[in-house]
């Protein structure tokens, strides 16, 4: 996808199924170590993410990177606790398995939308036919 770096409507595509997928492995991460007497449950911290996208977005354009805020800009926090084992563990499995779902569902929706733009951008070059 590199040779398409000016499509920003693909880049922000990318990004996003880029996101979901490391949103499903810190989830996976989660529930592997559901029964780890003291393990803290994580999450991506999306709060300073965005900031730094909004930041970008505020550059005038050529003042702005010529790398675009990535998925690999998320850091990865403990969760606030919903609830808290007796062993001091912090993972509510019934949430993870939810947020795994809503996972999968994102990033399909993504990969559709992905393919709608690759499909808009093989009729502009065919001349819509």
């Amino acid at each position: 996808m590199n040779s398409m770096s000016t499509d920003g409507i693909t880049n922000l595509l990318k990004t996003f199924l880029d996101v979901q997928s490391r949103r499903a492995q810190v989830i996976a991460s989660n529930i592997a170590n559901a029964d780890t007497p003291g393990y803290a449950a994580k999450e991506l911290n999306f709060d300073e993410y965005l900031q730094k996208a909004a930041n970008e977005v505020e550059l005038p354009f050529s003042q702005r990177t010529s790398r675009n805020v990535s998925a690999a800009d998320l850091n990865v926090v403990d969760r606030t606790p919903t609830t808290i084992g007796l062993d001091g563990n912090t993972v509510d499995t019934g949430l993870e398995m939810s947020e795994l779902a809503q996972s999968g569902i994102d990033f399909n929706f993504g990969a559709k939308m992905l393919q709608a733009r690759f499909r808009l951008l093989r009729s502009a070059i065919s001349g819509g036919r």
